[in-house]
């Protein structure tokens, strides 16, 4: 019993504390994923300490104080997902049809093959825009009969899981495609025409997640560079995408302040899309980022369909120009 208690206060306390760091190492940026569950852990770890060291005050004292600061520190970073926490993206009151739009973004994790079950689920969410992260050139083909209700589209499938698909029923201008850190890894730019005649720029993106061999820097340049063209190029922007990262990172953070972008997660829940296999071990890594001239109609996760991500539904209207 001791041993196994003093092991799991040495692994809370590390992986609490490792984040910390300053570092692109992707050994100790991926312990910024599961804080909820390491929360969980150092709980637990608080409570077998509770019992164990009962008639040791000093001892009991001494580590409940690293195991509670850990507990505080970890819960500080993820209270802005919970619903009691102030929202700070705002909901949109009677929205005007004319001037809004909604995105479906989905992670088709490449060797899925429930081709049917996605074309299903377009038909009964029916987006305006539709993201596909991870598509390879069978699915590209087995939903290529979407061009007929979405005419707008740019196409890029790839077999090592970082293709990216965009549809639309709006018209696209302006598209682009771009490989912001790698040759082999694509993002995608676009101006999306709303029937009011408004404009509302999208960022598609899919980074490399931390993983052995691969760091963070290729995935943090490529948000950050982003971020700096929001900054550059002003308007209504939206960022959509499986970012590889959690919202309470650093990086997310550091994006936030620089640009102003709204989390519309912030005091509405976690949205976790990612595992849909492990559901003790889910993390928010789909996301949606908005600049403050949108207002939130509803952002939904909806059912799997074979991937390891579950969908995720945005629904924005545009404020008119006296508003923002």
């Amino acid at each position: 019993m001791r041993i196994f208690l003093h092991i799991l206060i040495f692994i809370v306390v590390i992986t609490t504390a490792l984040p910390i760091i300053n570092t692109d190492h992707w050994w100790i940026r991926i312990w910024d994923f599961p804080r909820a569950q390491i929360t969980v852990f150092t709980l637990l770890a608080l409570v077998l300490t509770i019992y164990h060291y009962r008639g040791d005050r000093f001892r009991l004292v001494g580590i409940s104080i690293f195991l509670v600061a850990a507990i505080i520190y970890q819960s500080r970073m993820m209270v802005r997902y919970i619903s009691l926490y102030p929202t700070v993206a705002r909901d949109a009151v009677d929205p005007v049809k004319e001037n809004s739009l909604s995105i479906l973004m989905y992670n088709v994790k490449m060797d899925n093959d429930r081709y049917g079950d996605f074309l299903k689920l377009v038909e009964e969410s029916d987006p305006d825009v539709i993201l596909l992260t991870e598509p390879d050139q069978k699915w590209a083909d087995e939903v290529s009969m979407l061009d007929k209700s979405y005419p707008y589209n740019v196409i890029y499938p790839l077999d090592n899981t970082y293709g990216m698909i965009v549809y639309s029923r709006l018209e696209l201008m302006d598209t682009e495609l771009n490989f912001l850190v790698k040759d082999d890894i694509p993002s995608i730019y676009a101006k999306v025409k709303l029937p009011s005649g408004e404009f509302a720029k999208i960022h598609c993106l899919h980074p490399e997640p931390p993983k052995p061999g691969t760091d963070t820097y290729e995935r943090d340049t490529e948000i950050l560079r982003v971020g700096q063209r929001i900054m550059d190029d002003g308007g209504a922007v939206i960022i959509a995408g499986d970012l590889n990262d959690v919202a309470w990172s650093r990086t997310s953070e550091q994006f936030q302040r620089k640009t102003n972008m709204l989390d519309p997660r912030e005091g509405r829940g976690f949205f976790n899309t990612y595992n849909v296999f492990v559901p003790l071990f889910r993390y928010p890594l789909d996301h949606f980022f908005y600049t403050k001239d949108f207002y939130l109609i509803s952002l939904e996760k909806l059912k799997p369909i074979g991937s390891d991500h579950f969908p995720l539904m945005i629904r924005l209207e545009l404020s008119a120009k006296d508003e923002n």
